[in-house]
């Protein structure tokens, strides 16, 4: 695969959010500056905001005040149909649980996101496949869901939040419903894919192992 760099720039300028009826702010006046292609862990104790701050990244939770942009453009907020368009074209997200599709197999649920947009043709579905190819299990794409395992799967959700070619990659505690060795193995798929394409890459774990792997550590507090 040929290298083709993702990343950009990724700026939260002085973030306020606080829940209502909450008696603390989630985040006062937060700011984080990451250059485009970087590797960075967020770590931080539960209930810290670090799932709040990916959810705001990618427009699917609203802020009070401070501003958020990618490759310089602003990160919409209060409007669902602009932060959805937003997260088409900027944002690849991966879970603990990475939601496969039963009833569908493995390449399908790779190209659903390009089958949601109307834009999954012979290119596109090749580049699913090369993807998977890329996380090792090529092999296993004509597969159901049910026929894979845990580990199998993390790959496939780290992989498919890739298809659209995101500008940011947010990765959720991918590895967290995994054994440790099944962890560390996904965690250096995770570093592959990163080094193949590049994007901005925003990890929350609560592993040490995993973030001093890490080109940088964002630490909540």
């Amino acid at each position: 695969m040929t290298n083709q760099a993702f990343g950009q720039d990724l700026v939260v300028d002085s973030l306020h959010k606080t829940y209502p009826g909450a008696e603390h702010p989630v985040f006062a006046g937060y700011s984080l500056r990451l250059p485009g292609g970087v590797l960075c862990a967020v770590v931080g104790v539960s209930g810290i905001g670090k799932t709040t701050l990916l959810n705001c990244i990618a427009a699917l939770d609203t802020w009070d005040s401070g501003a958020i942009t990618v490759g310089g453009e602003q990160t919409p907020k209060d409007n669902p149909l602009q932060g959805a368009l937003y997260r088409r074209r900027k944002v690849g997200m991966a879970f603990q649980s990475p939601h496969l599709l039963p009833e569908f197999t493995v390449l399908e649920n790779m190209e659903m996101p390009l089958r949601i947009d109307d834009a999954l043709g012979e290119a596109e579905s090749n580049w699913c496949k090369q993807l998977l190819e890329l996380v090792g299990i090529g092999d296993l794409m004509n597969r159901l869901p049910s026929q894979i395992s845990g580990g199998q799967a993390a790959r496939v959700g780290l992989a498919r939040a890739l298809v659209r070619r995101p500008a940011v990659w947010l990765l959720d505690e991918p590895t967290g419903n995994l054994d440790p060795e099944t962890a560390g193995e996904v965690f250096q798929l995770l570093l592959t894919l990163h080094k193949e394409l590049c994007p901005t890459t925003l990890l929350v774990t609560h592993n040490p192992t995993l973030s001093d792997g890490c080109e940088m550590v964002e630490r909540l507090k």
